[in-house]
């Protein structure tokens, strides 16, 4: 037993050394990057746009952009203020309040600038409506292209460079296969002036267009990622985004809708069947990433080691409370013997009180009968004189040879009993 105990404490020491080692262990290691595509002003993580919100300020002239955290309806001016909206994200989710309010901010002389991969339908129906332009051509999402590295250009001569600007996805530090989007070439088959291809993509697709809409016009970008921070820290970066932005200009107020973004499977776009990218991202990774919840982590494991580790010793069972044997047949023959002093048999009641004494002689002091013979054997074990014995033997014989007693025999003859059994050894 002793040994057993000494096991399980140094397993359970061994585990608590290990837990706090891994915790010292990657106490010290450094954050870990986070790669997914959150495209917030804030983050300098390499899919954040903190650089982007810096170089935007600065093209703008404005010390700060107006961040959207709400809903849209009741903040962007639908009045004629050469103000601009901008959204850069993943996917963009509006209901149905928040699009007429954007509608209504475009149509009243307003620019909006939107980099999405995914477009909500109705937005997508209200622009791209073509069939003016292109019969049998509708609205009908971004087409795709897979790839790691996507060549990016513009269309206007003078933003055009002789070789396309390389923007490669990574993930993780190394380049991965992604999703481009874009829009195909026949829905600008009829090259009007409301509705133009600024840029294309991978030399097939056109990822940046401009639609007039009322008074304004809307201006979309389907390769958000060029925006990112990634791509922004390398000078081919920052120079697509100068000629992407001679397309902007604001006199009024600047809105970056952060309200609007979503994750891109939020908006119910998913890569067709066969080439869906999973995310390789768990919950697991999301946890070791933040410093309290990777804390609260470890100590989960530690205290599921320890509850195992004691759990596993054998388990002795409740011992259940045992109630001291009854002398059954004591108070079976007491009851007995009520009756019979209540029935007046004094004879029956003597010899059942004989017959015990016979019993407790027999069991007491190994003598099997009580008679002449035995009777000094009996006195020196009991301790009981031995002419004592004999009135005992002389009331025994009496009994079995008579039909009836007397109470006042019966009474001597319990006395005499008594007399035995108080003095007895």
């Amino acid at each position: 037993m002793l040994n057993k105990r000494r096991t399980i404490t140094i397993a359970v020491a061994l585990a608590i050394i290990g837990l706090l080692l891994t915790l010292l262990f990657r106490s010290d290691r450094k954050e870990p990057v986070d790669w997914r595509e959150t495209y917030e002003g804030q983050s300098r993580a390499p899919y954040g746009t903190s650089i982007l919100k810096t170089l935007l300020e600065g093209h703008f002239q404005t010390d700060t952009l107006l961040v959207l955290q709400d809903s849209l309806k009741g903040q962007l001016d639908t009045l004629p203020a050469d103000a601009v909206y901008l959204f850069f994200g993943q996917a963009m989710y509006q209901d149905s309040a928040d699009q007429q309010a954007l509608m209504d901010f475009i149509a009243a002389g307003n620019t909006a600038f939107m980099a999405t991969k995914s477009l909500p339908d109705y937005l997508g129906a209200s622009l791209f409506a073509t069939r003016a332009y292109c019969p049998g051509t509708d609205w009908d999402q971004y087409q795709l292209v897979v790839d790691s590295t996507a060549g990016l250009n513009f269309v206007h001569p003078n933003l055009a460079v002789d070789n396309n600007m390389q923007f490669t996805f990574i993930d993780r530090g190394y380049p991965a296969n992604y999703y481009w989007t874009g829009l195909p070439p026949a829905l600008f088959c009829a090259q009007e002036e409301a509705f133009l291809p600024l840029g294309i993509i991978s030399d097939t697709l056109y990822n940046f267009t401009r639609q007039a809409y009322g008074n304004g016009y809307v201006y979309l970008h389907t390769t958000p990622l060029a925006f990112a921070n990634y791509h922004l820290i390398e000078d081919y970066g920052v120079e697509y985004l100068r000629r992407v932005l001679t397309h902007l200009d604001a006199a009024g107020p600047v809105y970056w809708d952060r309200y609007s973004q979503v994750p891109e499977k939020s908006d119910g776009f998913q890569p067709p069947t066969g080439q869906r990218r999973l995310n390789a991202d768990g919950p697991l990774s999301f946890i070791l990433s933040e410093p309290a919840l990777t804390w609260a982590w470890y100590l989960l494991l530690g205290m599921g080691i320890l509850y195992l580790v004691f759990r596993a010793k054998r388990q002795q069972r409740v011992i259940p409370v045992l109630e001291p044997n009854r002398n059954t047949s004591l108070e079976f023959l007491n009851m007995i013997g009520r009756l019979y002093f209540l029935q007046n048999n004094h004879r029956q009641l003597a010899l059942q009180q004989i017959s015990m004494l016979k019993q407790h002689i027999r069991r007491r002091y190994d003598i099997k009968e009580l008679s002449e013979e035995t009777a000094p054997t009996l006195a020196q074990r009991s301790g009981v004189e031995e002419a004592h014995l004999k009135r005992l033997m002389t009331f025994d014989r009496n009994i079995q040879s008579s039909t009836f007693m007397s109470g006042k025999t019966l009474s001597d003859f319990h006395q005499l009993i008594e007399h035995f059994y108080q003095n007895s050894k």
